[in-house]
């Protein structure tokens, strides 16, 4: 398979200040959104230079110690001082992966500004142009729905800052800044193509806005929405289950795959920020899994021996479940498609790591294509699983907690099916977690999930957490308050 993945658009330089006529004079090495911004080409060029932001390590490579670190899924691997205090809810206001998390998405936040300023008077194809500001719509709205999740109240930035802005800008509520989502996405439904092109892998869809938005509104209550959503990217008939679940998580059946609505897309050994970095973060330590320095061990899975028995990860799994085996490394498992060309690999039978667990999902090995924290395996943003679990969540919620509704009980058991599950003939609230829980395992699903059960507080207090009410949001970085004096903090830190 062809690997098409967005580079970064190195060397742009975005000069937007109004100036004098000498000094708009333009250095011969710079390209300015005078000189750029000019035509189609340039244009779509631009849009893909979006991308980047998310492909970079502080953002995909890293965001699992905010989404998942605090979870009953995962614990750090060892004692690490920037994420042991997430796991601990400890966390304070100048923890360094806190700050990467909030500037990588204001980055991302900064570009697609640009794109909808610059782009916008473009002499252009109509719906070239409309597609391209559609994609700057659904990943400014991709970038909020984290942050406000995350942080709760934040700043609204939807313009191009100039010598005359005032660039202390306060807090946004939290029903301001999911308006300006539910804005963005509706927007880039309408605008967005229903298809690509397998030269165009990784840009988004207006399917993939409407699962998006389908789990903005399951997470503020609007299941009604949530629902119809759901059942439309259902009916396109363009997704479904990969047969095996396996599919998701093997190198040469993941990327781009039936189930895939959205996928962040890598090369390995390329450029700095186009490999996927998850591999090292979760490869057990000492095993010299990927032939090279990578593979720590970062996060593990929770377990018995380290965790409260009968709530952790491990415990999730009966022993039909076909998907523990693509999600998670236990004593003597056997993965002849890790360094098959070596003789596969087998995980210690007295583990390698203090919970004698590792995460399976995103370790593929060594190869002609893997380097030091970069592999080629694409990264799940949202998939069909996804869809199908968010119309159940939605449903159960309408109903009171339980769902008999057809093609509700049809769309949780043929998840269940897949994973070599009974069906059931009904579904409930705590079940449908419970299925969420198994199926999407490390991959930055569970803290959100939690937060939306509204039983956080009671399951981390049951892992022994310092758990309080203020926790369900991570402190505004320090260093953001530090030059922004309209800043404030959130209650408790």
């Amino acid at each position: 398979m062809k690997k098409i993945y967005l580079l970064p658009l190195f060397g742009i330089v975005i000069l937007s200040l109004g100036c004098s006529d000498f000094l708009d004079r333009q250095p011969l090495d710079e390209i300015s959104t005078a000189t750029f911004y000019t035509n189609a080409e340039e244009a779509d060029l631009a849009a893909k230079s979006m991308y980047s932001a998310i492909q970079a390590i502080n953002w995909k490579g890293k965001s699992w110690m905010i989404e998942e670190i605090p979870s009953d899924n995962t614990t750090p691997g060892g004692n690490d001082p920037d994420f042991s205090p997430i796991d601990n809810f400890t966390t304070s206001a100048d923890n360094v992966p806190v700050l990467e998390y909030w500037t990588e998405h204001y980055r991302l936040v900064t570009l697609t500004n640009q794109i909808l300023t610059f782009v916008s008077p473009i002499d252009m194809d109509e719906d070239q142009k409309n597609a391209i500001l559609g994609e700057a719509r659904f990943l400014r709205a991709y970038a909020y729905f984290d942050l406000v999740r995350i942080f709760g109240a934040v700043p609204i930035i939807d313009e191009v800052p100039t010598i005359s802005s005032d660039l202390n800008v306060p807090r946004n509520s939290v029903d301001e800044v999911y308006d300006f989502i539910i804005d963005d996405l509706q927007k880039a439904i309408i605008w967005l193509p229903l298809t690509r092109a397998a030269s165009e892998n990784g840009r988004v869809t207006s399917h993939a806005a409407n699962a998006i938005l389908a789990k903005v509104f399951v997470t503020i209550g609007r299941y009604d929405e949530s629902m119809e959503l759901c059942r439309n990217v259902i009916a396109s008939g363009l997704y479904s289950l990969e047969q095996d679940f396996a599919n998701n998580w093997l190198r040469d059946k993941s990327d781009n795959n039936s189930e895939s609505i959205w996928q962040i897309q890598y090369v390995g050994c390329g450029p700095g920020n186009t490999g996927n970095a998850l591999q090292a973060f979760f490869a057990p330590w000492g095993q010299a899994i990927t032939g090279n320095t990578d593979g720590w061990g970062s996060q593990i899975p929770t377990a018995p021996s380290i965790d409260n028995p009968t709530t952790t990860i491990l415990d999730v799994y009966s022993n039909d479940d076909l998907r523990k085996y693509h999600t998670i490394m236990t004593p003597g498992d056997e993965y002849p498609m890790i360094n098959a060309e070596t003789g596969g690999y087998i995980y210690p039978a007295t583990g390698a790591s203090r919970g004698q667990s590792n995460i399976k999902k995103y370790v593929i090995g060594g190869g002609p294509d893997v380097c030091f924290m970069s592999t080629p395996q694409n990264q799940h943003a949202i998939r069909y699983a996804d869809v199908l679990l968010t119309l159940v969540e939605a449903s159960c919620r309408l109903s009171g907690g339980i769902s008999v509704t057809p093609d509700v009980i049809e769309s949780f058991n043929a998840v269940r099916t897949r994973a070599g599950l009974s069906e059931v003939g009904n579904v409930t609230i705590d079940m449908l977690f419970d299925e969420r829980r198994a199926e999407f395992a490390f991959e930055n699903q569970r803290w959100f999930d939690l937060l939306r059960s509204g039983k956080v507080k009671e399951i981390m207090q049951v892992h022994g957490k310092q758990f309080q009410d203020h926790s369900v949001l991570f402190p505004i970085p320090a260093a953001e308050i530090s030059i922004n004096p309209n800043l404030t903090q959130n209650v408790g830190y």
